[in-house]
């Protein structure tokens, strides 16, 4: 099975590329890559919030906003892609990763319903956005339900309308299969649900590939519930790092 791995931590505290400090990070990051690199699928991690641009849908309207959907202290840094055959491996491997283990920072454990991707390496990922989809549930993010299919068919049209600039999308089961991480003294600690207890949940997402105006009118035509949103957040280049 392959889950979806939402790493969050504290904006306050980020480090700068180019400093010490985020060398020491990245290698942390390279550490964990070498240690689950046969389950990892796809990952990425983000530029900081003030980045985001944020596109909400509300009774036919659509309103853009600069910023991230939801302003916490504690914001989505980057995430991973992992292949494992049981979800306590999934949790001994992420126990590992710095968001984890970093004061105020956890790693968010969603099972993929389903999961696509033309990346290659890090250069593909070069001029890419993170698009996440927002918003309360409905029977649309239940599996095998007419509202999960009527879904599908919508995000397959978007796909055909955006063909080559998707580069990755998954789409997630519900938050109630959510497995949150935390490593504190040392000790793993396990809270079942997401790690943001907020009605507004992370429902799938698209990487999408081109400049920011391309990316900010083709996530305009994201299909999300009534009400919902969706979130465009710029992916570091890390391919010359």
């Amino acid at each position: 099975m392959q889950y979806l791995v939402l790493l969050y931590g504290d904006e306050a505290g980020a480090s700068e590329p180019g400093t010490p400090e985020f060398d020491a990070e990245m290698a942390g990051y390279i550490a964990f890559g070498e240690l689950a690199e046969k389950a990892i699928r796809g990952g990425a991690a983000l530029h900081l919030t003030d980045k985001a641009r944020t596109i909400r849908h509300d009774g036919g309207t659509v309103t853009v906003t600069d910023g991230p959907f939801a302003e916490t202290t504690e914001a989505l840094g980057g995430y991973y892609v992992l292949e494992a055959d049981h979800l306590d491996d999934v949790i001994e491997m992420v126990r590992h990763i710095p968001s984890t283990t970093a004061p105020g920072g956890a790693s968010e454990i969603r099972p993929l319903v389903v999961y696509g991707s033309s990346i290659e390496d890090a250069t593909d990922q070069k001029d890419c956005w993170l698009a996440t989809m927002h918003g309360p549930e409905t029977a649309a993010d239940v599996p095998d339900t007419p509202e999960w299919d009527a879904g599908v068919a919508e995000h397959d049209a978007f796909g055909r309308t955006a063909g080559d600039v998707i580069k990755e999308s998954g789409a997630l089961q519900p938050a109630a299969t959510a497995t949150t991480v935390r490593v504190h003294d040392g000790e793993v600690v396990l809270s079942d649900g997401p790690f943001s207890e907020t009605i507004e949940v992370v429902g799938g997402f698209y990487v999408l590939k081109g400049t920011s105006d391309e990316v900010l009118e083709l996530a305009q035509q994201i299909p999300v519930n009534p009400g919902g949103a969706v979130e465009i957040r710029p992916i570091m280049d890390l391919s010359e790092g």
